[in-house]
């Protein structure tokens, strides 16, 4: 039942994406060694308080599924102002369906943003879970920008780390499309099982 109402929710923000007119959608593409990762965000603001957000990653191995990795995440925040939010989402990650509560801080220039996230998160018991994400776009010239982008979250619980994954980032901007190199990396249980993929990237900014 939680997945189809994640895929229900993902199709209502598909529907509000065509209408919307305050709406970020983010395609990620990485042709990695291991595996074919695919990302995207799709954000909509209601108003300058309330926004909605679909954040769905598929990593697929070319030889076998052993160790495919599934994300789903629909949220709702709630904006006390440009810096803090108010999280709350529910979704499907391996192993299976998971909601979370959270609070959010954001810091952003014109060339860096930074944001953190910490909550607790419900999948078959409570964990504390954070993640922290960077990013710097340096200005090259007129038409092309630095990228450097870096992506960690963990999530920890009573017996220790049971879920990580760090995503780092670098390459070239140009208007809305931004290409280079990627390094994923993937923890599970304590670390004992971890997985890695590197390759380039492609990543689309509507």
């Amino acid at each position: 039942m939680s997945r189809k109402i994640s895929l229900l929710i993902l199709i209502y923000l598909t529907v509000l994406s065509v209408a919307g007119q305050e709406l970020n959608f983010s395609p990620d593409l990485v042709l990695g060694n291991r595996s074919v990762t695919y990302k995207h965000l799709i954000k909509y603001s209601i108003n300058p308080r309330l926004s909605v957000d679909n954040l769905t990653l598929f990593d697929t191995e070319y030889e076998e599924d052993a160790n495919n990795i599934y994300f789903v995440r629909n949220n709702f925040s709630y904006h006390f102002n440009e810096k803090v939010k108010l999280n709350t989402a529910i979704g499907i990650k391996n192993p299976g369906a998971f909601c979370t509560v959270s609070l959010g801080f954001s810091f952003r220039t014109a060339n860096f943003s930074f944001a953190y996230t910490a909550g607790s998160t419900y999948q078959k018991g409570f964990s504390f879970e954070q993640s922290l994400v960077l990013s710097y776009t340096p200005d090259l010239s007129n038409d092309y920008k630095g990228y450097i982008n870096l992506l960690a979250t963990a999530n920890i619980n009573a017996n220790g780390y049971i879920r990580g994954l760090q995503q780092f980032k670098i390459g070239m901007l140009k208007k809305q499309l931004i290409t280079g190199l990627a390094l994923n990396l993937d923890q599970f249980n304590n670390a004992r099982k971890k997985l890695q993929n590197m390759g380039i990237f492609l990543k689309y900014n509507f």
